[in-house]
């Protein structure tokens, strides 16, 4: 009665939900192939900050334009600088 295997899911190889079946090894594979995707994904976007958001070139215009209405940037500085705003 202690140590009947009679149950099919019981464990061994041909166990379907409890450890040492093989849907059990598909699922804990599927769980660390999901942890893997997502620590590479949030390192490579740790890695990527060198991109500017479209808000923040706006901001930028906006300031370059107030300091060039307001005679602190020259007319050639404000082009060199748009220049520069438009590449990034």
């Amino acid at each position: 009665m202690w140590n009947c295997d009679f149950l099919p899911f019981s464990g061994g190889w041909g166990g379907a939900f409890f450890p040492g079946g093989m849907f059990s090894l598909l699922i804990w594979g599927f769980v660390i192939l999901l942890f893997i995707y997502f620590g590479i994904k949030m390192f490579r976007n740790l890695g990527s900050n060198s991109t500017v958001s479209l808000q923040d070139k706006k901001d930028s215009m906006s300031v370059l334009k107030t300091r060039f209405a307001k005679g602190e940037v020259s007319q050639e500085e404000f082009i060199k600088m748009k220049q520069t705003l438009s590449q990034s």
